[in-house]
């Protein structure tokens, strides 16, 4: 599929509504359980008369447990579990993804242990993933915070392996970065991601394992890679020698 039929499609998955009869999920009230000034009560069903519309009108909630915290994290907030009927969903991409209903009845109430994670091995705060470090990750193996992807080092990254911020792409170091950069090897821009690379450069991972070792080798075998050259390669080499010494010494 060509570039611009991707975002086509990425168009059409963020407009397209989905409409489900039953879901659960989670909402946040202020202290007296007023959510928007409607006043709630644990058990009962509340019905919307009238349209139901995403950010409009009907009654919101999230499907994931941190999701609440992205409209309400003041002193007094107050979580809760939630079953709701005639539930509508516009997907968009965040920690903040909310659906909205036209019926709705909180089941109980929730009392954060302090980190509020739903995920495994999380050391930070509100996650739903796995091995996340950082605060409000709802992907899995971040180290940075708010991030919806996999293994962000950065923050509020909606993509994955990102080291910047506010990224939507993949393996980006920069800054609001929608397109996936293009990987330099040997100092030389390939114009190519890091997919498309490893694709056509599959040799790179056996010249990444012999440069491990200390023993010399031929460095002809990879002149295909964007940027090789004999004098380069060799002294890529040294200077991996040199810090594995270094390392072994300290």
């Amino acid at each position: 599929m060509s570039a611009s039929g991707r975002a086509l499609e990425q168009v059409k998955k963020r407009t397209d509504m989905k409409h489900y009869d039953y879901m659960k999920g989670y909402k946040a009230t202020d202290k007296d359980m007023k959510c928007q000034g409607f006043q709630f009560k644990i058990g009962e069903w509340y019905k919307h008369d009238g349209e139901v519309k995403l950010c409009k009108s009907g009654f919101h909630f999230c499907p994931q447990p941190s999701g609440p915290w992205a409209y309400y994290n003041g002193d007094g907030t107050r979580m809760f579990e939630v079953e709701a009927r005639d539930v509508y969903e516009q997907w968009e991409p965040g920690a903040d993804l909310k659906v909205v209903c036209s019926e709705i009845r909180i089941i109980k109430e929730i009392h954060p242990d302090g980190n509020s994670n739903t995920g495994y091995w999380n050391t930070g705060y509100r996650n739903t993933g796995d091995w996340n470090t950082g605060y409000r990750n709802t992907g899995d193996r971040n180290t940075g915070d708010w991030n919806t992807g996999n293994s962000n080092t950065g923050n509020s990254n909606t993509g994955n392996r990102n080291t910047g911020d506010w990224n939507a792409c993949n393996y980006s170091a920069g800054f609001f970065c929608q397109k996936d950069p293009s990987i330099m090897c040997f100092d030389v821009n390939t114009k190519l991601t890091r997919d498309a690379f490893l694709e056509k450069h599959p040799s790179y991972y056996r010249l990444g394992e012999l440069l491990n070792q200390d023993e010399p080798f031929d460095y002809s075998q990879f002149k295909d890679l964007p940027g090789w050259t004999l004098k380069k390669c060799k002294a890529l080499h040294e200077k991996m020698k040199a810090g594995r010494k270094q390392r072994s010494s300290d």
